[in-house]
């Protein structure tokens, strides 16, 4: 007994989380901070989201303006600077610690956006501290490749440069991974559910607000979150149940309408703009066809290969203000369902960008670093490198994965039990994958510039998905206890799922033997 013991300890010992999610945050600050920080430098986009802050992101060296350094200190904006309306769930966290660079450190200047990065060093060592407790009950050898695995995906330089930048995908990556994490949790029945759900319901809601492209993850998201039962006081039973994740559904929806209302008018313009100029005619031997299809001038087609911002754009041409309310995605999609077979060629061409994994054109180290402007570090490019490596494969390449994602999911979920930890990380991991595909849908469809940066949320998903999905394949396929139909009848049916029970060395709930059903002499169980 004694033996069992001291090995129990050693496996699922209240340190061990712990300790990895202490050895995840230096690590990560190592990756991200030394010898000098490394981030993603301003694409012009900046200031809309760091003037409501307060922080002037136009002005300072000419240099770190946009694309070329990374720039980490920000000064106040002058007085009476009017901001852009860009509603973003990256504000909350920005504005908190901005304050905390104001008014805690006693700092000069508005942020520092090695705090940021700091921030981002302590959330890795969360996750990678709830999945150690999580993986619990898995053998040392598979706990820890899962447990490096997602680290190496979180420290990859196609998302962990977003934690030293102004970008609002950065609140769309820690949703995402917020979800991944406590939704493995909120989706079983065991201990700790429903402080999970509360945080996978913020998770989301931080994702689907981060900007108007992540508006998407609705569908994923509320299906993964609005199908779930909470359990709470008298909020029980078949409908009492559904009632907290009804108004989590709600406010998901509501968050999601608020950023699609909210959003600037100028940039809804200018994305179906280049979708047109950039995507579409392109593809085409006639842009002056499209042109005409789409309710414009045949001589719009001179425009095919340029953007917003090109030497001699679309928006200059003296016939515009006529035909802008032209360019809008409705009449994008109306032209596209007339033209099958030219949208299956815009949704295959993504598979270029995909495949790129990371934009070219930002540089990610600071000015005083010594690097030419433009550089990009490559400190963990693991990810980066494979994709490169699969590059030839094409939009096949990319539905085999998800095929095959899919496929895993539903064999997993098929071969485990409601309640479980292995249905809960195949159902998080097809949530993953759902993210992955209408993000992509939004970005290709939606998005004519930029469309590799545009995919780095989708990128993220699809690289958790996996991971997720072999978790799942860890995980034993214990049932759970079976009530007969008379019991489900009981008051007590449904105590017998509620966070009281006890859990099993899979994290599986074991009847309480006070209840009705359960075995008065149980053998010892390790937990």
């Amino acid at each position: 007994m004694r033996t069992r013991t001291r090995a129990w300890l050693r496996a699922n010992g209240w340190w061990t989380p712990v300790v990895v999610g202490v050895f995840g945050t230096v690590g990560m600050a190592v990756r991200l901070l030394w010898p000098h920080p490394v981030g993603m430098a301003n694409n012009g986009d900046a200031q809309r989201l760091m003037c409501q802050i307060g922080a002037d992101a136009a002005g300072g060296p000419k240099l770190t303006a946009q694309w070329y350094f990374v720039r980490l200190h920000y000064d106040f904006q002058p007085l009476h600077t009017p901001c852009s309306q860009y509603p973003s769930s990256q504000y909350i966290p920005l504005k908190l610690t901005a304050w905390i660079h104001q008014h805690v450190l006693g700092l000069h200047g508005v942020i520092d956006l090695r705090e940021t990065i700091v921030e981002y060093c302590v959330l890795v060592g969360l996750a990678l501290a709830a999945m150690a407790w999580l993986l619990r009950s898995v053998k040392p050898l598979a706990r820890f490749a899962i447990l490096g695995a997602l680290f190496v995906v979180l420290a990859e330089a196609t998302f962990a440069d977003y934690a030293g930048s102004p970008y609002s995908e950065t609140a769309a990556m820690y949703g995402l991974l917020l979800v991944a994490v406590a939704g493995s949790v909120a989706v079983t029945q065991q201990r700790g559910q429903r402080v999970a759900f509360l945080a996978a319901w913020a998770g989301a809601a931080l994702a689907i607000g981060a900007k108007n492209e992540m508006i998407p993850l609705l569908i994923p998201l509320g299906l993964l979150l609005g199908t779930r039962r909470f359990e709470i006081g008298r909020m029980s039973g078949r409908i009492g149940s559904r009632l907290i994740p009804a108004l989590c559904l709600a406010s998901l929806a509501a968050t999601a309408t608020w950023s699609l209302a909210s959003g600037p008018s100028d940039l809804k313009q200018i994305n179906a703009a280049q979708e047109v100029t950039m995507t579409i005619m392109p593809m085409v031997h006639d842009p002056g066809k499209v042109a005409v299809g789409l309710g414009l001038p045949r001589s719009f087609g001179r425009y095919s290969g340029t953007h917003w911002w090109s030497p001699h754009p679309i928006e200059n041409d003296p016939l515009f203000p006529r035909y802008q309310d032209r360019l809008t995605q409705a009449n994008i999609a109306r032209y596209l369902a007339q033209h099958p077979v030219l949208a299956a060629r815009v949704f295959s061409g993504g598979a270029d960008a995909y495949w790129s994994f990371r934009n070219t054109n930002i540089g990610t180290y600071p000015m005083n670093a010594g690097y030419t402007p433009e550089s990009q570090e490559c400190r963990v490019c693991v990810l980066q490198d494979a994709a490169h490596a699969l590059k030839w494969s094409g939009f096949p390449g990319v539905l085999a994965t998800w095929l095959a994602s899919l496929i895993a999911a539903a064999w997993l979920i098929r071969t485990s039990t409601p309640r479980t930890r292995r249905r809960a990380f195949a159902l998080v991991g097809l949530t993953l994958l759902g993210c992955t595909v209408v993000l992509y849908i939004a970005s290709v469809y939606g998005e004519g510039n930029e469309v590799t940066k545009h995919l780095s949320v989708a990128l993220f998903a699809a690289a958790l998905t996996p991971l997720w999905l072999l978790t799942a394949a860890t995980q034993q396929r214990t049932q759970t206890q079976p009530q007969s139909h008379k019991a489900d009848t009981t008051p007590d049916s449904n105590e017998s799922h509620t966070s009281d029970d006890t859990d099993d060395s899979n994290g599986h709930p074991v009847p309480n033997p006070r209840w009705p059903g359960a075995s008065r002499s149980r053998t010892p169980q390790s937990t």
